[in-house]
């Protein structure tokens, strides 16, 4: 019994590697928002999207969020973690989404 249960732990932490390795595989860019403030904290975006999600973070002010820029189907997609209102997610949604992959990630290729 104690084999089995041992077995079973050690695929349960293998399941979660691989899934930790995906995510981090497919993840454009993480930003944390204090204060209004936007912060790049892994990855790169292009100066104008930076910009705009900035404009976004700042009027009006979010308090506390997190932001995940991730690569899904040749486009990109954002998830945002944190007390924000349905507009402020879909004014982030539209910044995001309305950039093509190529042209978001344009700041890690320099």
């Amino acid at each position: 019994m104690a084999v089995l249960v041992a077995c079973a732990v050690g695929v349960a932490m293998g399941l979660l590697l691989v899934w930790a390795n995906a995510r981090a595989a497919i993840t454009i860019a993480v930003a944390e928002i204090r204060d209004g403030r936007l912060e790049l904290t892994r990855g790169a975006l292009s100066p104008k999207v930076l910009g705009d999600l900035r404009d976004v973070a700042s009027r009006p002010p979010i308090r506390s969020a997190t932001l995940r820029i991730v690569r899904a189907k040749n486009r990109a997609r954002i998830e945002v973690q944190g007390p924000l209102s349905d507009a402020q997610r879909q004014r982030f949604r539209n910044v995001v989404g309305n950039v093509r992959l190529e042209q978001l990630v344009v700041g890690s290729r320099r």
